[in-house]
C-alpha cells in the first residue's frame, strides 16, 4: 500500500508539471495603462497623470494651458509628438503665460479625465483660459485638426483673445500712435525704449512673428516690445518685412534695426538683445522655468533586471515561432477596447450604438476565452443588448469592470507577446487588434454558427469607425473600406482574404513610416519564410508587395491554420486556469486516468492470484497431513 501511495504522488506530481510545462513566467506589467507616453522628463511638455492632477495643473491658475489629449497607441499621434515637443520647446520662455501639457488617454489613471472632457479622437488639442474654473461642460477650446504648422500661431491668437488674460501679461494688440512720444504715454516710466515690429500689412491674421517675440522677451524691466502692421512716423528703408524699429525714450529718437533681408523671429531677438546690450540695458533670462516633473510609483514587486530577463525571455522564444498567434496578444486587444477605448464616450448611442453590439456580438461568439471569459462577454453583451436608446461610457465601463470581478478569473494575461515592442508606442495595441479581428474571421468560419459573411467585417468596420482611437487610422480604414468594397463580400472565406489584403495593404502604405518598429518591419504577409507555398514564383523579387503572385488558396489555408483556436499559442500565458483545457493537458490527464486503471487492474490480478494461491497452498497442507490406511468393511465389522 504504501508503494502504491508513492506511485500516486509520483503521477499527480507528473500532471502537475505536463500542465506548467514551458518557461516560468512572473505575472509582470506591459499593458497598455502602464505605457510611459510620448514624452520624456527632458522634453518642454508636462505630462499629466490622473484626475487630480489634471486639476490642479489646469484649473484656478494664473496661466493658461495647452493641452493635448492622445493615445499613446495612434500613429497619427506618435507623427504628432514631435512637433508637440517643438511647440514646448519654442515656447520655453513663456511658462508663466502658458503651460504646454499632454495627457495619454491610453493610461487607466486617465481614462476618467478623457471621458469627462468628452475626447473623440486623437490626437485633441484643447486650449484652457488663465484662472479656468471647473465646472459643467468646461472642456476648454479645441483647436479643430491640430496642424503641426499653425500650432503657435492658433496658441498666439488663444492668448491675444483670451478674455481671463492677468494684467501682467504683455500687450498683444497692434499698437497705435501718431508719433514716437505717444508710444510712452501708456508704457511704465521705468521703460527706456520701445521696440515695434512692423509685420505684413497682407496678412495681419497669420503673421504673428511679432506676437512671438514680444512672449520671447516680455521679462523686459527697461524695454518693451509691440507689434503693428504700420504707423505713419515709422519709414522703413525697404519693403521687406517683418521690419524692427527702436524708439528711444530720452531723445525719441528711432533706430532702424532691420534690413533688407528678411528677419525671422530668431533675427529680431537677437537684434533687440544686442541693442540692449549697447544701450547698457539689462538682457532678459530667456531659459526656461523647470517644470514640475511626473512621478509614476515604480513597481517594486519584480526588480526591473527579473523584469528585462522575462521580456528577452519571450522574446528569444517569439522570434524562433514563425506565423504563430498568442492568446495574450488577442485579450490585450480585448482588455484596452472594453477597458479603454468604448467607456471613453460619455453616450454612446445611434450608429456607435449599433457598432458596438455588433462588435459584442461577434466577441461573445468567437473569442476564445474559458468559461468564466465566455460568461463575460454574454452577459456584456446582454447587457448591451437591452439598451434601446443609449448607453454612457461610465455606466459600460463599471457594469464590465463589476462583471470581470464577479467572474474572475476572466483573462489569462496582462501583457503582449507577440505584438510587443521595446520601443514605446509601437505595435502593441493596433498590431493585437488586427489579429483580433483576423482571428474573429476565421472563428466564424470554422465555428459555422452564422452563414452572414459580413457579420465579422461590419463589427470591425463600426468598431473602427466609432471607436478606435487613432482618428488619421479609422479615417484611412473607412477610405479603403470603400475602395475595396467591403460590403459586397460574399462568403465567409471570402471575408478571411479581405481583411489579408486589406492588412498588407496598410502595410505596403505605413512600411518605412515613423510608426514602424525597425525590429518588425511592415512586410507583406505572409512572408515567404513563414509560407513558401503561399507565394508563386521568384519571392526574392516582390519585397514591395506590389506584385506578389499570391497562390489565395493557399493563403487561406495558412490563416485558418494559424488562426485556428487548437493553435494559439500560450506562451507568456500566467493563468491556465481562466482557458479551456488544452488537447495536451487533456491527454495528459487521461493518460493518468489509465494509468491508474493499470494499478487497479494489477492490484485485482495480484489478490486474485493471491487467492488462488492461497487455496492451493491449504489444498497442499492439507494433503501432507499423515497417510490413513484405507478402511475396509471387515475393520468394522470383523473377521469371521
Amino acid at each position: 500500500m504504501n508503494v502504491n501511495f508513492v506511485i500516486l504522488l509520483g503521477l499527480l506530481g507528473l500532471l502537475n508539471a505536463v500542465q506548467g510545462r514551458g518557461i516560468p513566467f512572473l505575472k509582470q506589467s506591459q499593458s497598455p495603462a502602464e505605457y510611459n507616453g510620448l514624452y520624456m522628463k527632458t522634453d518642454d511638455v508636462q505630462e499629466l497623470i490622473g484626475k487630480e492632477q489634471f486639476r490642479t495643473a489646469v484649473f484656478h491658475q494664473n496661466r493658461a494651458s495647452f493641452v493635448e489629449f492622445y493615445n499613446s497607441f495612434c500613429g497619427f499621434c506618435r507623427r504628432f509628438a514631435p512637433h508637440w515637443i517643438q511647440l514646448g520647446e519654442e515656447t520655453r520662455s513663456w511658462r508663466d503665460i502658458v503651460d504646454i501639457l499632454a495627457i495619454d488617454c491610453s493610461s487607466d489613471e486617465n481614462s476618467d479625465v478623457c471621458r469627462d472632457f468628452e475626447v473623440m479622437s486623437y490626437p485633441t488639442v484643447r486650449y484652457f483660459p488663465a484662472n479656468y474654473e471647473e465646472g459643467p461642460k468646461q472642456i476648454g477650446k479645441s483647436v479643430y485638426r491640430p496642424d503641426s504648422e499653425t500650432l503657435k500661431e492658433t496658441l498666439i491668437n488663444f492668448l491675444h483673445t483670451d478674455e481671463h488674460k492677468l494684467p501682467s501679461w504683455p500687450d498683444l494688440d497692434d499698437v497705435t500712435a501718431d508719433s514716437a512720444a505717444e508710444l510712452f504715454t501708456t508704457a511704465p516710466q521705468n521703460i527706456k525704449i520701445v521696440y515695434v515690429v512692423l509685420e505684413n500689412v497682407q496678412e495681419p491674421n497669420k503673421n504673428t512673428t511679432g506676437a512671438q517675440v514680444i512672449l520671447d522677451l516680455h521679462k523686459m524691466k527697461e524695454a518693451l516690445v509691440r507689434r503693428a502692421s504700420s504707423l505713419d512716423f515709422l519709414h522703413p528703408k525697404s519693403d521687406t518685412r517683418p521690419a524692427l524699429f527702436a524708439i528711444h525714450r530720452d531723445d525719441l529718437s528711432i533706430e532702424e534695426l532691420s534690413g533688407d533681408k528678411e528677419a525671422t523671429r530668431e533675427d529680431l531677438r537677437n537684434m533687440i538683445m544686442a541693442n540692449l546690450v549697447k544701450n547698457n540695458i539689462a538682457v532678459p533670462q530667456t531659459s526656461p522655468i523647470p517644470l514640475p516633473v511626473s512621478e509614476k510609483t515604480p513597481d517594486s514587486s519584480i526588480p526591473d533586471w527579473m523584469k528585462h530577463k522575462q521580456d528577452q525571455a519571450i522574446q528569444d522564444k517569439v522570434a524562433q515561432m514563425k506565423g504563430v498567434v498568442f492568446q495574450a496578444d488577442l485579450e490585450q486587444a480585448l482588455r484596452f477596447s472594453i477597458f479603454h477605448e468604448i467607456p471613453r464616450y460619455g453616450d454612446i448611442r445611434d450608429d456607435r450604438l449599433l457598432a458596438l453590439k455588433r462588435f459584442l456580438s461577434v466577441l461573445s461568439r468567437y473569442f476564445p476565452f474559458g468559461e468564466n471569459g465566455r460568461k463575460f462577454l454574454k452577459e456584456l453583451e446582454t447587457f448591451v443588448g437591452q439598451k434601446e436608446d443609449s448607453v454612457s461610457g461610465e455606466e459600460f465601463e463599471k457594469y464590465a469592470k463589476n462583471l470581470e470581478e464577479a467572474n474572475r478569473p476572466v483573462f489569462s494575461s496582462t501583457k503582449f507577446v507577440g505584438c510587443y515592442s521595446e520601443v514605446d508606442g509601437l505595435r502593441r495595441y493596433p498590431c493585437s487588434l488586427w489579429l483580433l479581428f483576423h482571428h474573429l474571421t476565421v472563428a466564424a468560419v470554422e465555428q459555422n454558427v452564422s452563414t452572414d459573411p459580413l457579420e465579422v467585417l461590419h463589427a470591425m468596420h463600426g468598431y473602427i469607425k466609432h471607436f478606435f482611437g487613432c482618428t488619421d487610422c479609422s479615417n484611412h480604414f473607412q477610405e479603403m473600406a470603400r475602395k475595396k468594397r467591403l460590403f459586397s463580400v460574399a462568403s465567409q472565406d471570402n471575408a478571411i482574404l479581405w481583411l489579408w489584403s486589406a492588412h498588407n495593404e496598410v502595410n505596403r502604405r505605413l512600411a518605412g513610416d515613423a510608426t514602424e518598429d525597425p525590429a518588425h518591419p511592415k512586410v507583406q504577409f505572409p512572408s515567404a519564410a513563414e509560407c513558401p507555398q503561399c507565394r508563386r514564383g521568384d519571392n526574392a523579387s516582390h519585397n514591395d508587395g506590389s506584385e506578389i503572385p499570391w497562390d489565395r488558396t493557399e493563403v487561406l489555408f495558412f490563416l485558418r491554420r494559424i488562426h485556428s483556436v487548437q493553435n494559439i499559442s500560450r506562451l507568456g500565458v500566467d493563468d491556465e486556469s481562466a482557458l479551456p483545457a488544452t488537447l495536451d493537458v487533456l491527454r495528459a490527464k487521461r493518460y493518468v486516468s489509465n494509468v491508474f486503471s493499470d494499478i487497479d487492474m494489477r492490484m485485482g490480478l495480484l489478490l486474485y492470484g493471491f487467492c488462488i494461491c492461497m487455496l492451493l497452498a491449504a489444498v497442499r497442507l492439507f494433503l501432507k497431513r499423515g497417510y490413513r490406511k484405507k478402511m475396509y468393511i471387515h475393520d468394522l465389522l470383523g473377521k469371521v
